[in-house]
């Protein structure tokens, strides 16, 4: 995958992170595909609109907490995956997971799945060996 990964993964915490509702939708426009998905345990949402609502709501749900990368990122072909993890105001960690997503071909996340909790659960773990 011939894309900066870096700034990618930057402008996707760029979209949980933004207080701002301009600043927001920008992130959302530059990080994110037309037609894009996103599910985790929590949300399953797709396009922009929904996207932006999805952001959003978590910065009106957790004020003052913030997202940030965990570790390096890894990819191959189209796929991208990294950790994450949510802090509160103090900056104690309050959640974690791990995120892997789809690039389209201009660069931008065309669908993520993410999973919470950085480790795999025992029992996947066992039957994945």
């Amino acid at each position: 995958m011939d894309i900066d990964t870096t700034t990618l993964i930057d402008d996707y915490f760029a979209c949980w992170n933004a207080t701002d509702a301009a600043d927001r939708a920008a992130a959302v426009a530059r990080t994110w595909t037309e037609e894009a998905t996103s599910t985790d345990p929590a949300n399953a949402v797709a396009g922009h609109d929904e996207l932006t609502a999805m952001f959003a709501a978590s910065q009106e749900a957790f004020p003052g907490h913030r997202f940030r990368q965990v570790g390096g990122a890894d990819s191959h072909h189209q796929l991208l995956r990294w950790g994450w993890e949510m802090l509160d105001a103090d900056g104690a960690r309050v959640l974690d997971g791990i995120d892997v997503a789809i690039v389209a071909d201009d660069g931008r996340l065309s669908a993520l799945a993410g999973f919470f909790g950085a480790e795999l659960p025992p029992a996947v773990v066992a039957t994945a060996s």
